[in-house]
């Protein structure tokens, strides 16, 4: 799979997608083109079974240092609703869904129903941290500073992350950190749990290959379907979801993996999984 793409990069290596943010000489910041890009790929990539896990981190020194500044305070060309000048003409769509392809991101990565690992370094804010916290797991480097900047810059939470951040480290810290805008240096984001496994510096991208490698070898549909249950659980009941584990269960059932799992297992030996 090629793809020719100005704002960020992409290829696939041992079955994992490896997606990295492409603004380096930014930090990464997020412009409306570089999400647009990114939103339209992972809305790909669900229909790509030969990406059974995907890979997400910024080149140069960070990992992503949120939305674009100038975009935010209305500079840009493409506008923006509030703080851009009263005369420039917003399109209806962006008026309609005024965050655009950022919001679409979040959307994407859920719906890609692939694990998504998140490797970091450096800064991991605003989008950036809302991003980062959507992935299954966080690998970070000892240079990573995470923080929910909004209020700092004058502006409200996005992506997602008003949803994910009391998920990952609870209410109170996440009130705390939306109302602050604090930046936390790495130690403390293991701490908090916005990082999963803190790394030395530089190893954050070998690490977080590694782990997505592994989940790449095993029976993918058996890993998204597990995935996607243990997601559901976040809000249905467990009526719901003891329903959906039977149901599930038999797709998994069919697969040619489940049955090269179970036979390799009887017969004592590694498995050979296909993805399908």
């Amino acid at each position: 799979m090629t793809e020719e793409l100005r704002y960020i990069q992409f290829r696939i290596e041992d079955n994992v997608g490896i997606i990295t943010l492409n603004r380096p000489e930014k930090l990464n910041a997020l412009s409306w083109e570089l999400v647009e890009e990114l939103a339209a790929l992972l809305r790909r990539l669900r229909y790509v079974d030969e990406v059974r896990a995907i890979l997400l981190h910024g080149a140069g020194r960070s990992f992503c240092a949120g939305g674009d500044v100038d975009w935010i305070a209305g500079e840009s060309d493409r506008p923006m609703p509030g703080t851009s000048d009263a005369s420039i003409p917003i399109p209806r769509s962006q008026r309609m869904t005024p965050g655009g392809p950022f919001m679409d991101v979040t959307r994407q990565m859920v719906a890609v129903d692939k694990p998504i690992i998140a490797a970091l370094h450096g800064h991991a804010v605003g989008a950036g941290l809302a991003y980062a916290i959507v992935c299954d797991r966080r690998f970070g480097d000892s240079t990573t500073k995470m923080s929910a900047i909004f209020t700092s810059v004058g502006v409200a939470p996005d992506c997602g992350l008003s949803w994910y951040l009391p998920r990952v480290v609870g209410l109170p810290t996440a009130l705390m950190m939306v109302e602050t805008g604090k930046m936390f240096k790495a130690e403390e984001c293991k701490a908090l749990g916005l990082i999963d496994e803190l790394v030395p510096e530089g190893k954050s991208f070998e690490a977080a290959f590694d782990y997505a490698r592994n989940l790449a070898s095993r029976a993918s549909v058996a890993v998204s379907m597990a995935r996607r249950m243990v997601l559901m659980g976040q809000t249905a009941t467990l009526e719901q979801i003891l329903d959906y584990e039977g149901i599930a269960g038999v797709i998994v059932a069919s697969t040619f993996d489940a049955r090269e799992g179970t036979q390799s297992f009887l017969e004592n030996r590694k498995p050979t999984y296909r993805g399908i």
